[in-house]
């Protein structure tokens, strides 16, 4: 194959290969929690409390998009809206809830678990190298 066709036959595995590994997670997710929800549930809890703009930068969804998710969150006491007076009154924050540091616990475990599964034909050294390429492609973006 020609380079053209390596990149278009890559861009169609990899589109699979997410398929995949998405399919994986709603196999093995018992908590009614989408990939999409627990990503963002994630992120409020690692960098949070966040904006709702902080979210749409970071995953490349349109607001409507992060404002359905993070209503879901909310309506499962995951997160919570909050002022921030010292700052901007206007801004609205979103915050972590206790109920939701337990489920970012248990969506990792699920995500190991799918990571494991979706990756137990590889080797450690094919694991590597596959981090490598994907480095190299981000940084040269960076």
């Amino acid at each position: 194959m020609n380079r053209k066709e390596l990149l278009l036959s890559y861009a169609a595995k990899s589109l699979q290969h997410r398929r995949i590994w998405l399919a994986e997670w709603n196999r093995q997710n018992e908590m009614d929690l989408s990939y999409a929800q627990s990503e963002v549930l994630s992120w409020i809890d690692q960098k949070g409390p966040l904006q709702a703009k902080d979210l749409v930068n970071q995953f490349s969804v349109t607001s409507g998009g992060i404002t359905a998710i993070c209503d879901k969150l909310i309506a499962r006491g995951l997160i919570h809206r909050i002022r921030n007076d010292q700052q901007d009154r206007r801004a609205i924050q979103l915050e972590i809830t206790e109920q939701g540091r337990e489920m970012v616990k248990t969506s990792q475990d699920v995500w190991d678990k799918v990571m494991e599964n979706v990756f137990s034909v590889l080797t450690n050294a094919e694991i590597a190298m596959l981090d490598q390429i994907y480095a190299k492609l981000i940084e040269s973006r960076s």
